[in-house]
């Protein structure tokens, strides 16, 4: 059963994730137990277990304040993710999957290809994406069976999720890594890892899937990086 606090502590960060706490913002515990309807205990629980995950910074006098994510902690969260979900692969492919595993793979890749049949790129589609991309990689962190990969790359995943709720969706930043092209090629990649997986070619699964996490990363990084230099050249022609 659920405790308050684990309730507390989910609630708090997804707030923190989607941005409506963004980077700077102090948290305070009386506002925060008044907002959730609970006491101060649970509050001060949950803000020390999302201190831990790197999610809150805390200041003597001060208290708690959301920690700014900047674009080199969202690459180097992706050189970690490109290793540990490698690892992942590896494993999964080479101890075997049963059936139900199996069965939750082939599903996701049949919404991603429900996803892809229509020529459509909205809000819709960009958000049902997100959804069914973070499910797979979660799927490869259950599948493994691997009790100290779960909590490393969910605290991993956080970082690029922060990142992006800073974002506004119809910014250029957003536009050239949220494209149709490049959320297709990530779902091809998904069905070559799966495949790989299932044969049981562990070297290939986790060879497919590091490419396939620096591919995102260059592609952010490309991307921040053309944006960046088109703002600089236009404030310098101003």
């Amino acid at each position: 059963m659920v405790t308050v606090t684990e309730q507390v502590i989910s609630e708090i960060r997804e707030r923190i994730l989607d941005g409506k706490y963004g980077p700077g913002a102090h948290l305070h515990e009386a506002t925060l137990a008044s907002d959730l309807g609970v006491s101060r205990t649970p509050i001060r629980d949950a803000l020390r277990v999302l201190a831990n995950e790197d999610l809150l910074v805390y200041y003597p006098n001060r208290g708690y304040i959301v920690r700014s994510v900047e674009l080199s902690d969202v690459l180097d969260a992706y050189d970690v993710r490109g290793t540990l979900e490698g690892l992942a692969c590896r494993v999964i492919a080479e101890r075997g999957m049963d059936d139900a595993g199996k069965a939750a793979f082939l599903e996701i890749i049949e919404q991603g290809e429900e996803i892809f049949r229509s020529p459509e790129w909205g809000p819709a589609q960009q958000a049902a994406w997100r959804a069914l991309n973070s499910q797979f990689h979660y799927a490869l962190l259950e599948a493994s069976h691997n009790r100290h990969l779960d909590p490393i790359m969910r605290q991993i995943r956080f970082f690029p999720r922060i990142f992006d709720s800073r974002l506004n969706p119809d910014s250029d930043f957003f536009q050239k890594v949220h494209t149709r092209e490049q959320r297709l090629r990530s779902h091809h990649d998904h069905v070559h890892i799966v495949e790989a997986m299932m044969r049981g070619e562990g070297a290939r699964a986790e060879a497919l899937m590091r490419e396939h996490v620096y591919a995102n990363r260059e592609l952010l990084r490309g991307a921040f990086e053309a944006v960046s230099n088109q703002a600089e050249e236009e404030d310098q022609a101003a």
